[in-house]
Formats: C-alpha cells, sequence, structure tokens
C-alpha cells in the first residue's frame, strides 16, 4: 500500500524530518487499532510504501532515512504488525526518478516541476508544445491584467471606479448530490480548486468520477464570476514563480491575488492549469454565422489576437501535454435552440478530442436552471447548484463592497455598512440580499436613501433611480442633457432592453447589441411621435446628442462591439424589457406576458413585469392572477406543463406580493398545482423554498399548503409519490408545527410500505436509498430502452413515420429499473446516450406527437414514475424552446418600429 504524506510549507530539514516520522507513527498505530475501519474491513497490507515531499538526510544514524527504518523497526516490534516491509520515497529518491522516467515526468509536469514553469518548457516537454512557454506566459500576464475587474464595478460607481476582482472575490457555496446518494453543500472555489488538483487524465481517473463541472445558478448568483476568479487563481500561480520576468504592474496583480487567496482560506492550487474562458454567447454568434470553428481553433484565434503565431495545431499539442481549465460560460445565454444544438456539438467535439490525446482537462460550464435541459451530462458534469447568500454571507460581502467603494470615506462606508445590516436583519429585505448583484445594487441605492426596496422589481427600478440621479446631478452638457430628457431616455432604455432580448433568441445574436444607427431610429421616431411638438430637424439633433452619449455610457447603456451599445448585466437588460412591456394599456400587456409566458429565455423578464405591474400599476393585480389560469390552461401541452404555476412559484420566491395576502395566497393556489407532478431537482427546490416561505409567513397559506399535501398523499398515485418524494428531500429535517404536519405523511408512508406509492416516494425516492445500494451492491437496476417501455402507452398511429418519431425522441434514453421484493419492476431512473437536440426538438414539433405523449403521460400505472418524468421533461423542454419574440413584436403594434429594425437586420 502507498501512503502519501505532503508537508504544504516545508520549514527545513530537521523540523520537516521530525513531522513525517509523527506522520509515519501515527499510520502504524491506526494499523494496529483492531477498531479502526480499516483493520475491520481486512485491509493490512503486507508492504507499506511512504512518499512525501520532505527531504531525509542520508547521515548515517542521525538522518532522516536511518531515523525512518529505525523508528519502523522499534513499532513493528512493539505493536506486533504482520507487515513484511515498510519503505519511504523521499524528496530527492522522487526527483531522481522523475529524472529517469521522462514519460512520468512529463505526464504529471505541472504537478512536479517548481520555478518559472511556463519558461522552463523545454526542460520539461517534447515536441512543439515545448516550444510554447513565452507565447503564453506572455498571453496569461496580458489575460490576467484585463480581468482583474469585476463585472459591475462601472455601474455603481460616481467616477466609474472600476472595483478589484481579488479584493471583493467570495466562494459562495452550492450543493450536489454526492456519490453516496446524499446531499452535500461546498464551498465553489475551493472545491473546483480541489478536484483541479487531481490528475484528470482519462488513463489515470478511469470512468467512475465526473471529470467536469457544472455549475447552475440563477440571475446575479455569481456565476461568471467564479469562472472569472477560476481563470485569475491558475494565471496568478503559474505566473508567481517568474515574478522577476513581469512587469510592474501585473507583478501587482499577481502579489495581490495571491494575498486575497489567503483572506479566502484558498491554498493555491498544486496543478498549474492553463486556464482559458469560453463566452459561449459569442462563441455562438461565430459558429451561427457560418463559421465552422472548433473551440480549439476558437481559442487560438482568439488568442492571436493578443499573442502573434498561436495555432490550433500548436494549442492542441499543448493540450496533450499540460494541464487545462475550460470554462465555458452562459450556456443559457444561447437562447437559439439552433445555436445551442451547434455549440453543444463543438462541446463534445472537443471533448473527443481532448480524450483521443489523453488530456488532463477540467472543464467548468455555467447555466441559469431555467431552460437548461441536461446538456452537459451526469455522467461527465456534477452538477453544482448554487445556493442562496444567507445573511451572513451578504453582511460579509457587503463589507467588502463599502469598503472598496468608498477607500477614502470611511464614515460613508460605516453609514451604509450600518444600513445593509439592517436591512438583512428584516425578513423581507434580506430575502432581496441572497446573490451578490443583488447585495451591490442595494448597497449603490443605500448611499443615497436610508430606507429598502422590499421586492426585486422595485430594487431594480430604485437602482436605476439611483445611478440616473447621479448622472444627472454631475456637471457638464452630458449631465444636462440626462437632467432635461428624462422621459426619451427612459424610453430608449427600455426599447433597447426589449430590442436586445428578442434579437437574443435569434440565431447568430446570443450577445447582442444594438448599433448606433437603431438607436438613432428609435429616439427620433419617439420625439417625433411624443406630442412634445418637437420639429423633424430639432428631433434629429437631440436624437443624435443622445444617441452620442450612449456610445461613451447612458446610465445602464454601455459600449460593446464596434458602433454598437448594450447592457453590462444580462438581468438589467431583462428589467428594462419587463418595463417596456408594462404599458398603460393592460391588455396589451397581458398580450405579450401570455406570449412569453412559457419560454425559458423570457422568465426573468416575465417575473419583473409582473413585479412592475404589482409595484406601478395596483389596480391591475387581479388581472395577474387571472392571467396564470389563462396560461395554465392555453393548450394541452400547457396543461401538462403548467407553467402558470412555475411563474406563481417565481412571484413567491420573488416576494411580489409579501404585503399583499389575497394575492399571496391566490400564488400559492396556483404553486401548489405542481406539488402532483414530477419535477426536476431544480423545480423542486424552488417549489419547496416557496412553499415553505410562505407557509411560515401566512397561517392561511400554511393551511392551504398542509390540506393540498394531505388530500395529494390520500389519493395515492403518482401525486403520492411527488408530494412524499419532496417531503423526503427538502422538509424532514425543518422543525416546528408546520414542518410536523408536512413530515407525518412521510413517517405514515414509510410504515406503510405495503402501499406502492408509499413504497416509492417514502422509500425508492430517498435521497440515499438507491445509491447505497448500488454502492454496497444490495441493489441491481435493469436496464431497458425508454422507446419499449413507452410503446404500449403512446399511440403514434396518426403521426406520420411514427417509428422515426420514436426513435428521434426517445432513442438515446435508457430507463433504470428496481425489482421490488414482490416481483413489481419500478422505473427508478434513466440515461442518455447522447443530447436533447434538433431531431428530438423537432418530432415533439410534428403535428400530433406532443398530444399522443401528454396522453401517454395520464395513462402511466405508478410504476412507471420516472417514464412520467422523462414525458413531462420533454414536453417542457419543447415549449420553453420555442422562440417567440418575435411574432409576439409583429403582432403588437405600439411595437412596429422594433419589428421593423429586427426585420430590417434579418433582411
Amino acid at each position: 500500500m502507498l501512503q502519501s504524506k505532503f508537508l504544504q510549507r516545508p520549514r527545513g530539514t530537521s523540523p520537516d524530518t521530525t513531522w513525517f516520522l509523527g506522520q509515519v507513527r501515527a499510520e502504524l498505530r491506526q494499523w494496529a487499532n483492531k477498531e479502526s475501519k480499516r483493520v475491520r474491513q481486512g485491509a493490512l497490507p503486507e508492504y507499506l510504501l511512504f512518499a512525501t515531499n520532505v527531504v531525509l538526510s542520508p547521515d548515517p544514524v542521525a538522518g532522516g532515512i536511518d531515523l525512518f527504518e529505525s523508528t519502523v523497526e522499534e513499532l513493528l516490534a512493539e505493536l506486533e504488525l504482520p507487515v513484511k516491509a515498510v519503505h519511504v520515497w523521499h524528496f530527492d529518491q522522487i526527483s531522481r526518478y522523475l529524472d529517469m522516467y521522462p514519460g512520468i515526468r512529463q505526464t504529471y509536469g505541472a504537478l512536479t516541476t517548481a520555478g518559472d514553469v511556463l519558461f522552463r518548457l523545454r526542460e520539461l516537454l517534447e515536441g512543439t508544445a515545448s516550444d510554447l512557454g513565452e507565447l503564453l506566459a506572455n498571453h496569461c500576464s496580458k489575460e490576467l491584467s484585463t480581468d482583474q475587474w469585476v463585472k459591475m464595478g462601472q455601474a455603481g460607481d460616481a467616477e466609474n471606479q472600476r472595483l478589484p476582482l481579488d479584493e471583493i472575490a467570495i466562494d459562495p457555496t452550492a450543493s450536489y448530490v454526492s456519490s453516496d446518494g446524499t446531499h452535500k453543500t461546498v464551498s465553489v472555489v475551493r472545491h473546483i480548486l480541489l478536484h483541479g488538483d487531481a490528475v484528470l487524465r482519462p488513463s489515470v481517473r478511469g470512468s467512475q468520477e465526473a471529470p467536469f463541472v457544472a455549475l447552475i445558478g440563477g440571475p446575479g448568483q455569481g456565476k461568471s464570476t467564479i469562472g472569472q476568479i477560476l481563470c485569475q487563481v491558475y494565471r496568478s500561480t503559474l505566473l508567481t514563480d517568474s515574478m522577476n520576468r513581469l512587469d510592474v504592474e501585473t507583478a501587482e496583480v499577481v502579489g495581490s491575488f495571491n494575498g486575497e487567496l489567503s483572506r479566502m482560506g484558498l491554498d493555491a492550487p498544486a496543478a498549474r492549469r492553463w486556464p482559458v474562458r469560453v463566452d459561449l454567447s459569442d462563441y455562438a454568434d461565430v459558429v451561427a454565422g457560418g463559421e465552422d470553428l472548433s473551440i480549439l481553433r476558437y481559442l487560438s484565434n482568439r488568442i492571436s489576437l493578443r499573442t502573434p503565431d498561436i495555432t490550433a495545431s500548436q494549442l492542441r499539442s499543448w493540450l496533450k501535454s499540460w494541464p487545462w481549465l475550460v470554462v465555458l460560460d452562459g450556456l443559457d445565454e444561447v437562447a437559439s435552440p439552433q445555436a445551442r444544438d451547434a455549440v453543444m456539438e463543438k462541446i463534445n467535439d472537443f471533448i473527443i478530442d481532448a480524450q483521443s490525446v489523453d488530456a488532463d482537462l477540467l472543464l467548468v460550464a455555467t447555466s441559469r436552471p431555467q431552460g437548461y435541459r441536461e446538456e452537459f451530462s451526469h455522467r461527465r458534469y456534477l452538477h453544482l447548484r448554487l445556493e442562496n447568500l444567507d445573511s451572513e454571507g451578504a453582511v460579509a460581502y457587503a463589507a467588502q463592497l463599502t469598503q472598496l467603494r468608498h477607500p477614502g470615506d470611511p464614515e460613508t462606508a460605516e453609514r451604509v455598512l450600518l444600513r445593509l445590516k439592517e436591512a438583512s436583519e428584516q425578513e423581507l429585505t434580506a430575502r432581496l440580499m441572497t446573490t451578490p448583484l443583488q447585495v451591490t445594487i442595494m448597497a449603490i441605492i443605500l448611499e443615497r436613501r436610508e430606507r429598502v426596496p422590499q421586492q426585486r422589481y422595485r430594487l431594480f427600478s430604485d437602482y436605476y433611480q439611483t445611478i440616473y440621479n447621479r448622472e444627472a446631478n454631475k456637471s457638464g452638457p452630458v449631465a444636462r442633457l440626462i437632467d432635461d430628457y428624462r422621459t426619451p431616455i427612459d424610453h430608449l432604455h427600455e426599447r433597447v432592453g426589449l430590442f436586445l432580448q428578442v434579437l437574443a433568441e435569434r440565431e447568430g445574436d446570443s450577445n447582442a447589441a444594438i448599433s448606433k444607427e437603431d438607436l438613432f431610429r428609435i429616439t427620433e421616431r419617439y420625439l417625433s411621435l411624443s406630442g412634445e411638438g418637437y420639429e423633424p430637424a430639432v428631433a434629429s439633433v437631440l436624437a443624435g446628442r443622445i444617441v452620442d452619449a450612449a456610445m461613451h455610457r447612458l446610465i445602464l447603456l454601455v459600449p460593446r462591439k464596434e458602433y454598437s451599445v448594450g447592457f453590462e448585466v444580462r438581468s438589467l437588460q431583462e428589467f428594462m424589457a419587463a418595463r417596456a412591456i408594462v404599458t398603460d394599456d393592460m391588455e396589451e400587456t397581458c398580450f405579450f406576458l401570455k406570449g412569453i409566458a412559457p419560454s425559458a429565455h423570457w422568465r426573468n423578464t416575465w417575473l419583473l413585469a409582473a413585479g412592475r405591474v404589482f409595484y406601478d400599476r395596483p389596480g391591475f393585480r387581479d388581472r395577474i392572477v387571472t392571467l396564470l389560469d389563462e396560461i395554465q390552461a392555453a393548450d394541452e401541452l400547457s396543461l401538462c406543463v403548467k407553467p402558470g404555476s412555475s411563474l406563481a412559484i417565481g412571484l413567491l420566491n420573488d416576494d411580489v406580493a409579501a404585503k399583499a395576502p389575497r394575492f399571496l395566497r391566490g400564488f400559492t393556489r396556483h404553486a401548489l398545482e405542481m406539488i402532483e407532478d414530477p419535477l426536476s431537482e431544480f423545480e423542486s427546490a424552488y417549489l419547496a423554498a416557496a412553499l415553505w416561505t410562505v407557509g411560515c409567513a401566512d397561517m392561511p397559506s400554511r393551511n392551504s399548503i398542509e390540506q393540498a399535501v394531505s388530500k395529494t398523499v390520500a389519493a395515492g398515485g403518482h401525486g403520492a409519490v411527488n408530494v412524499l418524494s419532496l417531503i423526503h428531500h427538502f422538509w424532514e429535517d425543518e422543525t416546528g408545527p408546520f414542518a410536523y404536519q408536512l413530515c407525518k405523511h412521510l413517517d405514515r408512508a414509510q410504515e406503510n410500505q405495503a402501499d406502492l406509492a408509499s413504497f416509492i416516494g417514502g422509500k425508492l425516492l430517498g435521497p440515499s436509498f438507491i445509491v447505497s445500494g448500488l454502492n454496497d451492491r444490495s441493489i441491481t437496476l435493469e436496464e431497458e430502452s425508454l422507446t419499449e417501455v413507452v410503446a404500449p402507452y403512446l399511440d403514434l398511429s396518426a403521426v406520420r413515420n411514427p417509428d422515426q418519431i420514436r426513435e428521434d425522441i426517445f432513442g438515446h434514453l435508457s430507463i433504470s429499473f428496481y425489482r421490488c421484493p414482490d416481483g413489481t419492476r419500478v422505473a427508478l431512473g434513466y440515461g442518455s446516450a447522447g443530447d436533447w437536440g434538433n431531431r428530438s426538438g423537432a418530432a415533439m414539433g410534428e403535428e400530433g406527437v406532443a398530444e399522443a405523449i401528454i396522453s401517454a403521460y395520464e395513462n402511466l400505472p405508478i410504476e412507471l414514475w420516472m417514464v412520467r418524468f422523462v414525458l413531462r421533461e420533454r414536453c417542457e423542454w419543447l415549449q420553453e424552446a420555442l422562440p417567440v419574440g418575435l411574432s409576439l413584436l409583429q403582432s403588437a403594434s405600439w411595437f412596429e418600429e422594433l419589428a421593423e429594425l429586427l426585420a430590417s437586420g434579418r433582411d
């Protein structure tokens, strides 16, 4: 048996030897302890080999090697351990082995090489990759300097001060399901860095553990910032030992970042991975534009813009020779189904290419949960779900933020932080401080006012007004323009937000921006038709002045691509689109809200628009409730997927009706319609959080929840399975009377295992039953093609090419069955040999297919619970992926100019 003893910070030969011998003594005594797990499992080896980075002196008698041998000899005799031999590989011996065996040295070079690693590649590698060191070090330095600022830095500072990433970075928490089936919570950056310290070459890691990470989180939770931090950590680690070769500014960034790593309690990664980041919306636009670019060629083109003479062939050689981190950021921003399929095909090609050269590759991919179709397979990616900031974490982040924003004004920093602490102690405002983006916005608002908003739409609205007033109060001609023409500038922001949100649905426009010419058309048209009496020439001049200001920065509009602008943060674009949708005519508003309701791309915009109705149009609140009914009953697909209930859950989590109990209870009624359905992990978590919060806050709502749960469990069938599983996963560990009323149903189900619904929901779908059974081999699962399983229930006789339809939708899926003691087979899992793509979506869209699947969904027996989940999931994906914005604009005369701009852009 090989046991590794690694000393993180060596201090010298004598103290290091003392530390190592203490480790050896502890290990041998553990092997002699009959109560230890390793001994009880019968794992006592015949030979023990210790490997350490400690230098052991060869001096006779008093040297570390002789001390090791005498220590081992004495302990083996004292403890009567039947070990035949114990040896040690210490630092010098391991170094000699690496010199003797270049294959090992080259495979693990990023772990074993100290010093100026990128400048010493010729000593380490062979072939093309050995010539890349200085070029890649040069590029690494440039990226480190460019990427040192947080994205929101410019949006809220009076002098447009940028905030340094290293000083404001935090390590948020995320949850995941571990290999033993339990839910675990980890610090994201620490977890990924530790994962990255392992060698991830296919030849070394095997095929059991997922080598990559999928980071799933909602708007503003910091997915992109985490990717930015990870890249900066690895860049800093690569350059730390080359400080004398760096320019002064880059060296300062490296030193600062290393210091902040210590503040966060993080050690520098042991593996010196080469970090690169791919903005998937940018990449999607390139691919959709007709360029058949692999990810390697795309990266080589990007790198060559700043560091000449890097080819895709060189990068492939580098990928083979050196460990990489690749951050694939923002799959959710690729809204077009065709573009998303093309991007996923390129990502899978890249993974295959990496496997073919046995690459040590760590991929970290990010997405919002809305519209996420599990494109990142669970077999390849460990899924981490970002958790909300708790009050303590929000205040800690706020403390860093206020100090950075007011470095020379401690009184202001203290005053703002005190207001943020007070906000974190109030239930409603604390729920608006659960993401870094929300805390940032809250801090900017509280610099100029004492009270904070208590609803998410108001948070964004007050932020916009704060930034607007700040810019208007400056001196100079642009400030006077902003102050004098608030209405047309508001209109421009709203129109641009809606225009870009629609544009982003279109293939090739994922990273949408609006041109200077289109900005001018929108502004001039508004001024001409505003009723303010502007002559055409005057309207043209004024529009030109506003657009010129926008090309530099106008409130929330920032320069993007050449001669175009957009929003720095996607949530701000969605907020402005929401403002545009809510017009003075409520039926116009409802027309648009009903049209975008099923779309994942529009989900955040919909919720913000409903928030605006509740805040700015209180007389129309009832219309939002009835609108949810209309959305739910729009067609057969909606009756199955229940988008109205999903939106109601979002409204509850946004606290839209927190101060309006009648509407709170109406939203709760809608949300409860989903407890009967088999939901994904993310949907279940949002539903459970919403119902728990409202049940604790409002007694009538709590009574409704308890009654719905009791009624559903008593009815049995699929609904009972779903409710019991929800309790099992999310409420079982809660305390208090509310928790007791919910969990008593689970207790009864676990006592009544003769009932199939109770057995499935109360036991089989528990957090760890199946996984732990598979791990200890007490359970085996039988796999069967989903096409065959669903065939008796899916009638496609009225559809053209029914066999091909079945193959396109279900051919890549298999179902795992658990055989109960009485012989009943229960479907508990499913696997995929491919991704949901164009063929599946096209097949689902064929006339009559969705209706046939919904009919099968309704008629499946309870033991096919997982099949029911898969069918609903496919229906949901179909509905969520449909682009809706352009057709709505074309049907809405009040947005005529935007439809014309989009049509002219397509032509």
